[in-house]
């Protein structure tokens, strides 16, 4: 690299590290040494803040207030050495966080984000989980801290241990917050290569209004899984599942008690590993682990804004055909060189919309056994087979796929298979099976959910943005999704789509065109300006800041001006 283009890298470096100081929080009301907060942001209706020990001192507590409410006190087992996160915030909303310490004390200001809660989960159906809504905490709700020195020790009506509270006290209302990295729980069957099944595995049973979170960015299950066994409004979020031997999160029922209204959301889930595959007990297929994220005897599933990762048997829907699931959502989510399942589906009707798929080797959506789904505005890229509507395996039958909007880029899209690609939302493909006897697509996207789509590129752009859990580095500004969707509402007996095009407006420094001048279009400019990205004419119009038709450094100081309000 030139002197003087390391020179110039340094001093944008300099100049964007002060910008992210400023944008991630506003610090007020100081009694400490200045600095004294070194980071503080919201994240999705959570927040969090770190701070200089030597300023703030020891024995610290931290308190929240939405603006113009009263302050609570943050649970201490939230507070861990210089770092605070406190979730079970209201969306969208700005609230102030207290630091107090033995040698200080200071004040910040954070906006949270709201989860997107649609899919069919939320079909009818609200307050999923531990939490309501609008973020917060239900009433009466039961919170369990649960870490690695604890899991075997900690109680609940009766029970004492994770495994055995999941497996026989029949959570209600009850929110797991686990913190750290967790090992593998003591009462579960051990991975020795003497069962092909169940290895490492918890199972919560009979449950109805829980919720197991990770907090903050560093929550890992290591070498284990979870499978909801009858369950009914169970949410799991913000965790890293990887290196499990049999399943990373599943759910089953049975013909009469389904599993049911289950959000999984905002998860990093990484490929499995069993190191016995193929040993005469365990099968050979199962050396990366069975599956990511299971279901079956399981409807009004949705699965956003999780990150799958070098995944190979991603996420099986239905494991025989006489099992039957129904009604399921994928959407925002990033199968990244994920080799298959993604998902493959039996006896189901499956929703997938703006997710993002990488790299996949073997094939991208998968449709067997009678099953129809809808993909819609999804990101294809490098992926072979993208919509692989087919008789897989021994299925006497194939599934059928109505694909809309979808984008394909370097795809291999396979040979004779049941989809059918249309120009029109509405449109009503008669899509016919495969094989003689088996369903064709029965147009169940006429009546869904009320939901919202972006393009494909905007759902890329979000998905790399905000799938997985809570990044160490969150990203900055305060969009969450852009805001120009098609908005599709649905009647039993019509539907009716409206489609609202919106001008762009252009807004003086929106960069990356999201409608809005943040610190991300200051590093858009940055990396433009040492030649590591290029500019539509669009973005170079917002870009030109003193409008002298060039771009330069000096656009680029405008911008940091501009952010930090001088």
């Amino acid at each position: 690299m030139k002197a003087k283009e390391k020179k110039l890298k340094q001093t944008f470096a300099a100049g964007l590290a002060a910008a992210v100081t400023a944008l991630s929080c506003t610090v007020t009301g100081i009694h400490a040494e200045q600095g004294a907060v070194t980071e503080c942001g919201g994240w999705f209706e959570s927040a969090y803040a770190e701070w200089d020990a030597n300023a703030i001192g020891g024995n610290v507590s931290v308190s929240y207030a939405e603006n113009g409410g009263a302050f609570q006190q943050a649970d201490a087992e939230l507070i861990r050495g210089t770092r605070v996160d406190i979730p079970g915030l209201k969306g969208n909303a700005q609230y102030t966080l207290h630091i107090e310490g033995s040698a200080g004390s200071a004040d910040c200001t954070v906006q949270t984000m709201a989860y997107d809660r649609t899919g069919y989960a939320h079909d009818g159906f609200s307050d999923i989980g531990a939490y309501m809504d609008d973020g917060t905490l239900k009433p009466d709700v039961t919170v369990i801290y649960v870490t690695n020195e604890n899991k075997d020790t900690i109680t609940y009506n009766g029970k004492t241990g994770l495994y055995n509270i999941f497996f026989s006290a029949k959570p209600k209302k009850v929110l797991f917050r686990l913190i750290g990295t967790i090992d593998v729980p003591a009462g579960t069957v051990a991975n020795d290569g003497s069962h092909n099944d169940g290895s490492n595995m918890l199972y919560l049973q009979n449950s109805s209004e829980v919720t197991v979170e990770g907090i903050g960015p560093d929550t890992n299950l290591i070498d284990w899984g979870i499978e909801m066994k009858r369950c009914t409004s169970c949410e799991f979020r913000n965790l890293w599942l990887g290196h499990y031997p049999d399943d990373g999160i599943a759910m089953t029922g049975n013909e009469q008690i389904r599993t049911e209204h289950i959000w999984i959301h905002n998860n990093t889930i990484e490929k499995g590993y069993n190191a016995f595959a193929g040993n005469g007990h365990v099968d050979a297929d199962k050396a990366d682990g069975d599956g990511s994220l299971d279901m079956k005897w399981a409807h009004h599933i949705t699965v956003s804004y999780n990150q799958f990762v070098n995944c190979h048997k991603t996420s099986l829907v239905g494991g025989r055909i006489d099992q039957e699931q129904d009604y399921i959502t994928y959407h925002h989510n990033w199968f990244n060189n994920t080799e298959s399942r993604n998902p493959r589906a039996r006896n189901a009707h499956i929703h997938s919309f703006n997710n993002y798929f990488l790299s996949n080797s073997e094939y991208g959506i998968c449709a067997s056994y009678n099953s129809k789904i809808f993909s819609e505005s999804n990101y294809f890229e490098g992926a072979n087979n993208p919509l692989y509507a087919i008789n897989m395996g021994k299925d006497a039958y194939s599934g059928t796929i109505k694909s809309y909007h979808d984008l394909f880029v370097n795809c291999d899209m396979g040979g004779t298979l049941a989809y059918q690609i249309v120009t029109e939302r509405n449109a009503q493909p008669s899509i016919p099976n495969l094989i003689e006897g088996g369903e064709g697509y029965d147009q169940f996207d006429s009546s869904l959910y009320a939901y919202q789509t972006q393009t494909p590129e905007e759902a890329k752009e979000t998905v790399l943005r905000y799938a997985g859990r809570m990044p160490e580095n969150l990203p900055q500004g305060s969009d969450v999704i852009p805001s120009e969707t098609t908005a599709t509402t649905s009647e039993t007996s019509e539907t009716t789509t409206t489609t609202t095009v919106t001008e762009p407006i252009a807004v003086r420094g929106d960069v990356n065109l999201n409608g809005s001048a943040d610190l991300a279009d200051a590093v858009a400019l940055m990396q433009y300006l040492l030649k590591e990205n290029d500019l539509t004419d669009a973005q170079a119009e917002n870009a030109d800041l003193d409008e002298n038709g060039r771009i330069n450094a000096a656009d680029l100081t405008l911008v940091k001006r501009m952010l930090l309000g001088s």
